[in-house]
């Protein structure tokens, strides 16, 4: 791997091969799962691609509503694929799922545009046009459907949007009083980061660290960040123990909506 190329090859599935940010070359395996192939794809290859740009590349979840973005960002199975879900619910869209890439004006830009989904995330949501995608991923895929723009702004017609703010979610809350809690019991915490220490979720929600580390762009990132936190908000969203129950779900999506209102 270098900063301009980067092979990713899969026994039984495919190898893909990224060059200069803007080529992907992909020789699939025979019999390979081709619906597998194409995540790969929309994933981590767009990310390279976009990483081979110097374009900054947060591991997220991105909807917007009114042409203003939000970023949901976490670990894999941090919920923030079922957080959004539950956003999409009560009238936000998906931009983008997993992959979060900003544009050089700072606007978060269209990516793929489905959802994965556990079986029981989509009946409790009623989404049901949520279907299996591959033979091997136990998640469903949900493609919401895309309205009309209406008379938006041009940057929002083409799929880049200004975005508001950062919600990076942990499962736990800091205050030592949440090993207390009982799991079924909702004590959700909303917290701004403030100065310095907005540069910490952003660190660790950088979309596979070890691909920029490898293209030696650790520098780069930092500069993206500064001028990012410069007009950006960077929230903690934790749900200290509670389980991912619909009810709790709500909740947190109440935390967004309302933090998200008193911005915009």
């Amino acid at each position: 791997m270098s900063s301009s190329s980067f092979l990713l090859s899969i026994p039984r599935l495919a190898d893909f091969y990224v060059r200069d940010g803007q080529s992907i070359e992909v020789a699939v395996a025979d019999d390979a799962d081709m619906a597998l192939v194409i995540t790969y794809i929309q994933g981590y290859m767009l990310a390279v691609v976009m990483q081979q740009r110097g374009q900054l590349v947060l591991h997220g979840t991105v909807l917007q509503k009114n042409a203003n973005a939000i970023a949901v960002c976490g670990h894999s199975g941090s919920g923030k694929s079922t957080l959004a879900a539950t956003l999409l619910t009560q009238g936000w869209q998906l931009v983008s799922d997993d992959v979060c890439v900003f544009d050089t004006h700072g606007k978060v830009l269209r990516g793929c545009h489905a959802l994965n989904v556990w079986p029981d995330v989509a009946e409790a949501l009623q989404l049901s046009e949520a279907e299996p995608h591959t033979a091997t991923m136990a998640k469903l895929q949900y493609v919401p459907q895309v309205p009309s723009m209406g008379n938006e702004d041009a940057n929002a017609r083409l799929g880049a949007f200004p975005l508001v703010a950062v919600y990076c979610l942990s499962e736990e809350q800091e205050d030592d009083q949440s090993d207390t809690l009982e799991e079924d019991v909702f004590a959700g915490v909303l917290s701004e980061f403030k100065g310095m220490r907005k540069f910490a979720p952003l660190k660790a929600n950088r979309y596979r660290t070890q691909f920029t580390t490898a293209m030696g762009q650790d520098a780069l990132f930092m500069q993206q960040c500064s001028v990012f936190l410069a007009s950006t908000p960077v929230y903690g969203l934790s749900r200290g123990k509670a389980k991912l129950s619909l009810a709790n779900l709500h909740a947190m999506s109440r935390f967004i909506i309302d933090s998200f209102e008193a911005i915009v």
